[in-house]
């Protein structure tokens, strides 16, 4: 495996659990400002348009730099499905 390709894995895969973190603590925040009655659900709505809009472009910004954009964004898929694969399972235990 030549330096580049695994350069690029170990990048995709700190931005990917980077983007993870972000959209999950924003997705935190977000949920938490919901009330029985209903108020909040707009920010929730909103909140989620902007966070998908943050992880496409880190997305596509890591694409930009790397060397090797395939493997690159395979690392940040699974750096990303990780890093929300702890916190679902953080918010279950309580």
């Amino acid at each position: 495996m030549s330096f580049e390709i695994l350069f690029d894995l170990v990048l995709g895969l700190i931005v990917g659990a980077a983007l993870g973190a972000l959209h999950m603590v924003w997705l935190w925040r977000a949920s938490t400002g919901l009330r029985p009655d209903g108020s909040g659900a707009l920010a929730l709505v909103g909140g989620a348009l902007l966070r998908l809009a943050l992880v496409l472009a880190g997305f596509a910004g890591l694409m930009a730099v790397a060397r090797q954009p395939a493997p690159a964004l395979l690392a940040a898929l699974l750096g990303f499905t990780v890093i929300r694969m702890i916190a679902v399972r953080r918010v279950r235990k309580g």
